[in-house]
């Protein structure tokens, strides 16, 4: 039944003329939740949250927050949003880098993130099992054998930053940056490495079966 406007108007449930198939075979449809909770809902949504890290700059040993894509994963690691904050003196860091490399073996000399999975919390109670685990890992610290390139620029940091630090800077990359399997991606800093203990950052990040 045509509106007003000459536009179509349909119940809800009903099937409409102009539907569109995704990829995957997915029926691509404006949104009705809050942006990200139908994957969230899936399971598909994962983070990682490393506590008052030392983030190195852009080397084979890295430190801050690096998330591996195995290479048998079968998934894409799709970028949606990161957070950051340089809270101790560090006036010789300038920025923070999302860099990016490929590793066919596993890290090595790892330390895992201080909190990492799915965003949908399990039921099964144990503090330490709320976490669903993807198919990305996620490291505090880890060894690659070739370092990573940084390709992004995440924030820049006032040289002179006090002790007191910075507000909590973050953004949503929108899903533009894809890590295959064999992937992998982190957090690096600008010139010269966070001091100490000088910083907390998180990842977001969905995994979509490879076609």
């Amino acid at each position: 039944m045509a509106n007003r406007a000459g536009m179509a108007k349909y119940g809800d449930f009903m099937p409409t003329p102009d539907s569109r198939i995704g990829q995957q075979g997915e029926l691509v449809v404006t949104q009705l939740h809050a942006d990200g909770y139908e994957q969230a809902v899936r399971k598909n949504i994962f983070f990682s949250h490393c506590i008052a890290r030392a983030t190195s700059i852009a080397t084979t040993a890295m430190v801050g927050n690096l998330v591996w894509n195995p290479p048998d994963s079968g998934v894409n690691c799709c970028l949606r949003h990161w957070s950051s904050s340089i809270h101790v003196s560090s006036a010789t860091t300038v920025g923070m880098m999302l860099a990016v490399g490929y590793s066919a073996s596993s890290p090595t000399s790892t330390t895992v993130a201080d909190a990492s999975g799915s965003t949908f919390l399990s039921l099964s109670g144990a503090t330490n099992n709320i976490f669903l685990k993807g198919k990305a890992q996620a490291f505090a610290i880890a060894t690659v054998l070739i370092a990573p390139l940084p390709i992004w620029l995440l924030h820049h940091n006032t040289a002179g930053i006090a002790t007191t630090g910075v507000d909590i800077l973050a953004d949503n990359v929108e899903g533009s940056f894809i890590i295959p399997p064999g992937g992998f991606w982190c957090m690096a800093a600008q010139s010269v490495a966070v001091a100490a203990a000088g910083h907390t950052s998180s990842w977001l990040w969905e995994e979509v079966p490879v076609l």
